[in-house]
């Protein structure tokens, strides 16, 4: 069975999203009378995003199983854990395995979308100063966080509003979607996981 990794496995997710515009395109072609298509490019934009967020709490699980009590990154160590779980720990033969369930445990249901949040979980798994460090210039990495805002915020409104303007004289019309931006979407992602990789590669 071929190891996988955080990279890997978002090269695998983001495949779902690169599939369905592909879907678009061609039922798009096919020209067909009372089908709204976009709605396979809105999907596309959840499949982004849910790579994205699969990608940060992988890169976490990956990394947390390579470390001892010698070796824990600061926010591993204060890490809160059950009085229970010490019994596992001391059971465990292999120790980073249970490190890496505790972590995955954790972060569960916590989805890793906002740029605090992702942050602050990285650091769990030793990546400091992710934003920083992978984009040094202020204005730039305002740019970049905005940029991650608005692809999260557009997944949200496809995923709990049904794509639909919610103000009061909005007829509750569908957003415009484009061909366009889901790909600019798609590169964004990849853009900003391959620039993680080089600044954090294990």
């Amino acid at each position: 069975m071929a190891s996988h990794s955080a990279r890997s496995l978002f090269d695998k997710n983001i495949e779902s999203a690169e599939q369905s515009v592909k879907l678009f395109d061609g039922v798009s072609a096919l020209s067909p009378k009372g089908v709204d298509v976009d709605w396979i490019l809105r999907a596309a934009i959840v499949f982004v995003v849910s790579a994205l967020d699969t990608y940060f709490h992988d890169k976490v699980k990956y990394r947390v199983g390579k470390y001892t009590l010698h070796n824990l990154p600061p926010a591993l160590a204060k890490h809160e854990i059950c009085v229970k779980d010490v019994v596992a720990w001391d059971k465990a033969s292999r120790k980073g395995n249970v490190l890496r369930n505790w972590v995955t445990n954790f972060l569960g249901t916590k989805p890793l979308q906002r740029v605090d949040t992702i942050a602050d979980a990285l650091k769990l798994a030793g990546i400091d100063a992710v934003w920083a460090t992978i984009e040094p210039n202020n204005e730039a990495r305002t740019a970049l966080f905005e940029e991650i805002e608005a692809l999260v915020k557009r997944r949200n409104q496809i995923a709990h509003e049904g794509d639909r303007g919610q103000s009061r004289k909005s007829g509750k019309k569908l957003r415009k979607i484009t061909r366009k931006y889901v790909v600019d979407s798609i590169d964004f992602a990849k853009r900003l996981v391959g620039r993680i990789e080089t600044a954090f590669p294990k």
